[in-house]
């Protein structure tokens, strides 16, 4: 293909952004069926006065789940496998340049505080011209949770294939429930019932947001425990159908993966990560806490997957 041949990009930056246009949202925000449109345009040249970029990030840093379909530019040159305790290969960690502004994610915050619980929220950032006609390429999405104080009431809540992961498992010593929150999946809708709320903040921003109701099923659910000052999260989000889990962070390293009981674990940014394969799809594990120390994390681990 020409260098100044841009029509097999144009055409890709159409599909990818019929994926955004669905009337019923992905339920992760590293579907693979979105990596598959990025894999193909890595091969093609970009245009350099706009790039097409699709994000992902990681979910446990954000405690709502989020999804960025494009807006920053995006390299996977870089990557490895995780292994579950079987030898499967269950997650992929590639390499990213992409980062979520602070501005945005502050506005996430902001509108998972104004929905319901179970609601989500689609949030598309660009003028209201823009996201009128359909021109804004950033577009991410959250989800309140709803929360349970009680953990029986927790423990009753949760169906689907979570309930049978390693959700109820011991713990360390020491640790004590504190709350777990239920991410709820989202219902269809049409166009028509696409209703936006347009926002411009103080300092001049201009996003809008639309409701998505809760659906009947569990996407993923986070328990949190203590134990004095330590705070930890650990978090279940089942991945349906896809070929494997991928994890996306700027500088992937061998050295940051370490062997729990046969299951290969991969630490970034206070947390641990792992995956293993269940029928149907695939359970995503995490264990964050912002003042947690590697090697706290892994003897959490150690406890969990310990049978």
């Amino acid at each position: 293909m020409k260098p100044n041949d841009l029509s097999q990009q144009a055409d890709m930056i159409h599909k990818i952004k019929d994926l955004m246009n669905m009337t019923n949202l992905p339920e992760q925000d590293f579907s693979d069926t979105v990596m598959m449109q990025i894999k193909q345009l890595e091969s093609i040249p970009t245009n350099p006065r706009k790039t097409l970029v699709i994000t992902m990030k990681r979910l446990a840093i954000a405690i709502c789940v989020i999804g960025l379909l494009s807006g920053f530019s995006y390299v996977a040159n870089e990557w490895f496998n995780l292994r579950d305790k079987a030898g499967n290969p269950v997650m992929e960690v590639r390499s990213t340049n992409s980062k979520i502004p602070d501005w945005q994610t502050k506005i996430l915050e902001q509108v998972k505080k104004q929905i319901a619980p179970g609601e989500s929220a689609v949030v598309y950032f660009g003028s209201k011209e823009e996201i009128t006609k359909q021109t804004t390429d950033q577009i991410l999405w959250t989800t309140s949770p709803i929360k349970y104080r009680d953990h029986n009431a927790f423990i009753d809540a949760v169906q689907g294939p979570l309930a049978n992961s390693r959700l109820f498992v011991q713990v360390p010593d020491g640790y004590e429930f504190e709350a777990g929150y239920i991410y709820m999946d989202y219902q269809p809708q049409s166009p028509e019932d696409n209703l936006q709320t347009f926002v411009e903040t103080e300092t001049g921003k201009e996003y809008a947001y639309g409701l998505r109701k809760a659906g009947s099923g569990i996407q993923s659910v986070t328990m949190n425990y203590k134990k004095g000052k330590d705070e930890i999260a650990y978090q279940v989000n089942f991945l349906r159908g896809v070929e494997k889990s991928k994890f996306f962070i700027t500088k992937p390293s061998k050295d940051l993966i370490t062997d729990v009981w046969g299951t290969d674990t991969y630490y970034d940014d206070h947390t641990l990560n792992w995956v293993e394969r269940s029928e149907g799809g695939f359970m995503n594990y995490s264990l964050s806490g912002s003042a947690a120390t590697k090697e706290q994390l892994v003897e959490f681990a150690k406890v969990i997957l310990a049978h």
